[in-house]
């Protein structure tokens, strides 16, 4: 069938032989925490796609990894939501991290298949939404971390957590926003928080640091956020570009159902995809513009600080959110009563697609921003 063959095929040439393994487990299986899908991704070298093949990953860029989580999504919402966040990490600290640093920790990923779980809030120009409550003090050889994270998801599955934190007044990194990988050892609790039986593979809970220790080889320093803000604004970039390529596949395997059933008529089914297929391409060309900014983030514009760029993918994200739910509302009523009242898996595909809207950050809290930065302009989000 046409219908996701670009991103399937990408798929199978980039990790040989997975995308039929989600095939033949079916959604349902790829749903069961107990099948293992996070831990089969890590195996067969999933988490090392968006490294550069100079740190021993596999070099892969922004919109290939966007054809990527829709593939995955459509066979596997959980894995491609809990994917997303080693992804748009290790891609971002690839790119803009602190170069000596950010390397020798992505070289390691690499050769270790680790997976990071990322545990900083998501946001901009190190305000308080870089800083999620974390506190942090000097100690010899490194920091010693305390605060709790949820939801964070991967808890079952990660090699390294990663949080972004102010610099402790005392010592070398004062005044800077901080990458702190922090190995999971002593000082790291995994704590139940995850109640909700829709996308419950995702392995999310709460993680509780009590003094955890981050060791100076895992400390990536950013700078001051001010001097250089479009490092900030380009990490928020890929998150939004990564984790609505993973909606847009769970959504998008739903409405394949339509196709393999024949359910509907074929112009019924055509409306259901045809939104999908829409948010997919102005998504596929913000994540090429991304590619071709090069290792710096910045917008092809020179727009230093990527606002145009994040203020495309915002909207564009929120499209998206509009047109997931519009495909989905029509895949669930031509799929009929009966393989609800059966428990069929169409009501489950409905409500994990939907959940992009929690994702940070929400669309009512930047409306009014998006505004300011449509009419002229600066983009700052809080």
């Amino acid at each position: 069938m046409r219908l996701l063959s670009t991103e399937r095929a990408l798929l199978d040439q980039a990790l040989p032989g997975f995308d039929a393994k989600l095939a033949d487990w079916g959604t349902a299986a790829a749903e069961d925490p107990r099948t293992g899908a996070v831990d089969a991704f890590r195996t067969a070298g999933g988490g090392n796609l968006l490294i550069p093949a100079a740190l021993g990953g596999a070099g892969l860029g922004c919109r290939d990894g966007v054809r990527l989580q829709r593939a995955v999504g459509s066979r596997a919402p959980s894995l491609a939501v809990a994917s997303t966040m080693h992804h748009y990490k290790v891609a971002w600290l690839a790119r803009c991290g602190g170069r000596t640093a950010s390397e020798a920790v992505l070289r390691r990923i690499a050769a270790e298949r680790l997976l990071v779980a990322s545990c900083g809030a998501e946001g901009t120009l190190g305000k308080s939404v870089f800083t999620p409550g974390i506190e942090v003090v000097a100690a010899p050889g490194g920091l010693l971390v305390s605060g709790t994270k949820q939801p964070c998801s991967l808890t079952r599955s990660l090699g390294l957590m990663s949080l972004s934190a102010a610099g402790p007044a005392e010592g070398p990194y004062q005044g800077q926003l901080l990458m702190l990988m922090l190995p999971v050892t002593a000082g790291v609790e995994r704590r139940p928080f995850w109640g909700n039986r829709v996308l419950r593979a995702t392995e999310t809970d709460a993680l509780a640091l009590d003094r955890a220790f981050v060791p100076e080889e895992m400390i990536i320093p950013l700078g001051d956020p001010s001097a250089s803000p479009w490092r900030f604004t380009s990490n928020l970039l890929w998150f939004q570009l990564l984790i609505t390529a993973a909606y847009l596949g769970i959504a998008t395997g739903h409405v394949e159902r339509l196709f393999t059933g024949e359910r509907g008529a074929p112009g019924d089914r055509v409306a259901a995809l045809a939104p999908l297929e829409t948010a997919a391409a102005a998504l596929d060309s913000l994540a090429s513009d991304l590619d071709a900014c090069g290792d710096q983030g910045a917008a092809p514009d020179g727009d230093p600080g990527g606002d145009d760029a994040l203020g495309r993918a915002l909207l564009v994200r929120y499209t998206a959110q509009r047109a997931i739910a519009e495909a989905t509302d029509r895949a669930l009523e031509l799929e009929g009563g009966m393989p609800f009242v059966s428990g069929g898996p169409g009501s489950e595909l409905l409500l994990a697609s939907r959940a992009l809207t929690f994702h940070p950050p929400a669309e009512t809290a930047v409306r009014d921003r998006l505004d300011l930065w449509l009419r002229g302009g600066g983009l700052t989000l809080v």
